[in-house]
């Protein structure tokens, strides 16, 4: 498949005429739309000699469609592909996203991919680039284009969903968000309040007071809370069963000691356990070395904890004062 004059005039319009080499800032030396195979300096070209080097430059591109495109292409795909192509390389086009969803049958996915290609290095930093938003949004509307130019109109049955919005938050992340995130006042610059912070927090607190009829302080528990009541309830667990063995060791070497015959006759006699008996001192050490660590654990979240509760208070105080 050859490229049409649409997509010429596609690369025509992006790419810009320059009758006179000059040095891009791709360190190439670049004369008419886009040509660097054989532009040097000095070298100048007429309008009709840039658009012969154009059809040139596009013969390789098309040879490379042909070879790494399996999936059937239109007329408009084609040209918006030969322009894709002939901004951003042969190299990029072969790891692109929009090649790899076009060959998995997913055109609308390659489509979008288009996106993609929309930033460049400038001193250094990537940075997305006014003219390659727009030529990418061209070339993406030609991709979809039908060969027969008419638009697939979408009807009112369809409308797209809030959620192709980046800031929409559900119905669920609302109801399960704490009535007041307090992190953002942390800081002192953040200290003032706007006239709609002050109005919501009045109502958020008058609620929590009407639902708890108690401390207000208490009416929501941040993200650092939970995580500190999950520790503290892992820790004591973790005590908890080191304890519930630790005892049912002590109990065993006790009964083995004051009743030996009626533990044997259970079957832990001494024979059967030579090691658990003999190093029961080691057993011990072990044992109460880690319950003093979760104790110790436990004990470290509990303050966590408490600070936050306290910090949680000031800024409520805070909140009252300013209102």
């Amino acid at each position: 498949m050859r490229t049409g004059e649409t997509g010429l005039n596609l690369i025509k319009g992006y790419e810009g005429l320059r009758m006179s080499a000059y040095y891009a800032p791709s360190e190439q030396w670049t004369v008419g739309y886009g040509h660097v195979a054989t532009a040097r300096h000095g070298m100048s070209v007429t309008e009709s000699e840039a658009e012969r080097l154009l059809r040139e430059d596009v013969k390789p591109i098309e040879a490379l469609l042909a070879e790494t495109v399996r999936a059937p292409l239109n007329q408009n795909e084609h040209d918006a592909l030969t322009s894709l192509i002939f901004s951003i390389g042969a190299d990029n086009w072969r790891r692109s996203t929009v090649l790899r969803k076009l060959n998995s049958g997913d055109k609308l996915g390659a489509a979008q991919a288009f996106e993609l290609w929309t930033r460049a290095r400038v001193n250094g930093e990537l940075v997305s680039l006014d003219g390659l938003v727009r030529r990418r949004a061209a070339e993406k509307s030609l991709f979809l284009m039908p060969t027969d130019a008419s638009l697939v109109v979408p009807t009112s049955d369809v409308r797209p969903a809030p959620e192709c919005e980046p800031a929409f938050i559900s119905d669920a992340e609302l109801k399960s968000a704490p009535l007041v995130r307090f992190e953002k006042f942390k800081a002192p610059t953040d200290a003032r309040l706007s006239p709609e912070e002050r109005a919501s927090r009045a109502r958020a607190l008058f609620s929590a007071t009407q639902a708890l009829a108690g401390d207000p302080t208490k009416m929501v528990i941040s993200k650092a809370e939970e995580h500190a009541d999950i520790g503290v309830t892992v820790g004591a667990v973790f005590a908890g069963l080191l304890s519930l063995g630790i005892t049912i060791y002590g109990g065993l070497l006790a009964a083995w000691q004051m009743a030996p015959g009626f533990v044997e006759s259970i079957g832990f006699s001494y024979s059967r356990f030579p090691t658990l008996f003999q190093n029961a001192p080691i057993w011990f050490a072990g044992i109460g070395a880690a319950m003093s660590y979760f104790i110790f654990y436990i004990l470290v979240k509990r303050a966590a904890r408490h600070d936050l509760k306290r910090q949680r208070a000031q800024e409520i105080a805070r909140i009252r004062i300013a209102e």
